[in-house]
């Protein structure tokens, strides 16, 4: 199980992340999407559509559930780290994962403006090496889909290891 204080620290920067709202010299800004409120139950909708995909390595569903603009950010020096840009490039990256036979289960979703940052589970064993640790990504929904996910890992060593 994560670290409580990592795991206390990740979902309290993604919930300030959530509420923090932009200032400029004109006064309050407001978001430069079109994306209208959503309940928690709808972000949990669009968010778990995304991931059944992801996970299946679906690229039809991968595609019709990101913006065509989607980015994914990895921490780490691994063959997966660094940021994917494209629904093109994040099906690549569903791809690898499924080489590598990465495991992914969602355990908790906590819901920002935006945002929803999901807890994760990512376990897997692949050419003699094994990972299992806690992963929180958070995924920004713009119009309905996913626009950007970041990733943030447990270990992160250990996961450039297993990817290595």
């Amino acid at each position: 199980m994560m670290n409580q204080a990592i795991r206390a620290t990740l979902v309290a920067a993604t919930v300030l992340g959530a509420i923090v709202i932009p200032v400029s010299a004109g006064g309050v800004s407001t978001p430069s999407h079109n994306t209208p409120t959503l309940t928690d139950p709808e972000r949990q909708a669009i968010v778990s559509r995304f991931a059944t995909a992801f996970t299946h390595d679906d690229h039809a569903g991968i595609a019709a559930n990101s913006a065509a603009n989607i980015t994914w950010t990895i921490p780490g020096t691994s063959a997966v780290s660094g940021e994917r840009r494209g629904v093109n490039a994040v099906i690549h990256l569903a791809d690898v994962l499924a080489q590598y036979e990465l495991h992914i289960s969602v355990q908790a979703f906590t819901f920002g403006t935006d945002t929803v940052a999901v807890e994760l589970r990512d376990s897997g064993s692949h050419n003699g090496k094994t990972l299992d640790q806690d992963v929180v990504n958070v995924l920004t929904i713009r119009d309905g889909k996913i626009a950007s996910a970041d990733g943030n890992l447990a270990n992160v060593n250990s996961f450039d290891a297993y990817f290595s």
